[in-house]
């Protein structure tokens, strides 16, 4: 039986190598590919499959707090991971309310990576602990946010315009694809706010709050770049910030999936394979929205292969996602916080689950 591991990271608590890894030990054999749909562990599983060397710099974290990140480098291409300065992981459980969370960090690796030489930028998003809407990013890269000074991510409440002129002209001489790890509109009931935020710790009235401020800094935008990014799939990726950058340059959009299915000939190993796995942290009815196990789920029954899904949790709602066999970690006296603490024997057990099925 010829198994092909395609996982996503488990959000704060393993990578996609490592959970493939340990998934393969169950199972005895299968090829590994490390993935990412553009979140967390996206630079990793680009350097994975192309190489490249990590530049370091001190930075800023979504809550001022200084940190050393990176980019990856690949000859004059930058690839730009969201969820490294500004991400959950990096900020980790000690995180204040998330009105005071700003992509500044995110805004500061695009300016060095363009500043450094680099012509082509590839920016992940995903798995970000913030909700700003892109203004910490912009702030970074050079724009005024004019008025009186407020919360972090609640500029459009207090700001009355947003001054463009000293944005970094290397921004629109370079070529930059987004990759996006979902389709989510910058407003809305599917918007950043009220889709993404009560991840990242929000409350339902902050959640609201965070909406309305939303629309009105995608107003102020509007005004300012002709731009309305308030609709635009994919804007609400990584609490907006995907939005706030499009208001001020001419990305192509590409999910991370298809960035990396491309660089890797996926389509030919999942041919030659005869059960594909795939699974992430929580498999819910986020994952629907075009997250990775979801991608790969859809191009392997394209192709006729049967397809596992190994994840944390696994809710009613994700188990529409189509696939044969649905393996959760936690279940019965297994908890969440069991599996998110010590991950691998978890899935070691998954893996011979997924043995024991298909091979007995």
């Amino acid at each position: 039986m010829k198994y092909l591991l395609i996982l996503d990271s488990f959000k704060g608590s393993i990578s996609s190598y490592k959970a493939a890894q340990a998934v393969k030990e169950g199972l005895g054999c299968g090829e590994i590919i490390p993935f990412s749909d553009g979140g967390e562990g996206f630079a990793e599983c680009m350097q994975y499959i192309c190489g490249g060397e990590r530049v370091y710099f001190p930075t800023f974290d979504s809550y001022g707090r200084e940190i050393s990140s990176y980019y990856l480098r690949i000859g004059d291409t930058a690839v730009i991971e969201t969820a490294l300065a500004d991400g959950l992981v990096t900020v980790g459980s000690d995180r204040p309310n998330i009105i005071y969370a700003r992509s500044f960090g995110t805004g500061e690796t695009i300016k060095k990576a363009l500043c450094d030489g680099c012509k082509k930028l590839i920016i992940g998003f995903g798995g970000s602990a913030v909700n700003d809407g892109g203004a910490g990013a912009l702030q970074a890269l050079g724009a005024r946010i004019i008025g009186e000074k407020g919360l972090a991510a609640l500029a459009g409440e207090w700001c009355v315009g947003i001054d463009l002129k000293d944005i970094t002209p290397l921004l629109k001489e370079a070529e930059i694809i987004f990759a996006c790890d979902v389709d989510n509109p910058y407003c809305g009931e599917r918007g950043a706010s009220m889709v993404f935020s009560p991840q990242k710790g929000a409350d339902e009235q902050t959640a609201v709050r965070m909406e309305k401020s939303h629309r009105r800094f995608a107003d102020i935008l509007l005004r300012a770049t002709g731009k309305d990014i308030s609709a635009t799939p994919g804007a609400g990726a990584a609490g907006g910030l995907a939005g706030g950058l499009m208001a001020v340059c001419e990305p192509v959009i590409k999910s991370g999936f298809e960035v990396l299915s491309d660089l890797c000939s996926l389509k030919e190993k999942i041919k030659n394979a005869d059960i594909i796995i795939t699974g992430e942290g929580k498999t819910d009815k986020q994952t629907l929205m075009g997250k990775l196990p979801k991608q790969v789920t859809a191009l392997a029954k394209s192709m006729g292969k049967r397809v596992v899904c190994v994840s944390g949790t696994i809710t009613q709602e994700g188990k529409e996602l189509g696939a044969d066999l649905y393996v959760p970690l936690s279940h019965g006296e297994i908890t969440a916080q069991m599996t998110i603490a010590d991950p691998v024997p978890y899935l070691i057990n998954a893996g011979k689950t997924i043995k024991n099925t298909y091979e007995v």
